[in-house]
């Protein structure tokens, strides 16, 4: 299982991946226990800015891995430490691959 949080990039938006990778994801880790992180930065192509500012995958063993991760007691912590490093409102995917 893997949750996907989604930063969509857009005029005036502020993010600061510094913050993110040394500060947020490390709490993200701490507070869900992923198996595994992958962080991708946008970066614009053909003179367009990214459609994304960032995008966090978090892998999970099962299901019910995940269901302890999203019912953590510490999981406003992750909530509250938003506003730190942007002002996007993040998107949420919960998935699985398929291949």
């Amino acid at each position: 299982m893997i949750v996907s949080v989604l930063y969509p990039n857009h005029d005036g938006a502020r993010f600061d991946s510094a913050y993110y990778r040394d500060h947020h994801a490390k709490l993200a880790r701490e507070v869900w226990q992923p198996e595994r992180v992958e962080l991708i930065e946008g970066q614009p192509m053909g003179g367009a800015p990214s459609p994304f500012a960032l995008i966090a995958h978090f892998h999970f063993a099962s299901p019910e891995a995940l269901g302890a991760a999203m019912a953590s007691p510490r999981r406003g912590e992750l909530q509250a430490d938003i506003v730190n490093f942007t002002d996007i409102a993040p998107q949420v995917m919960i998935g699985r691959t398929l291949g």
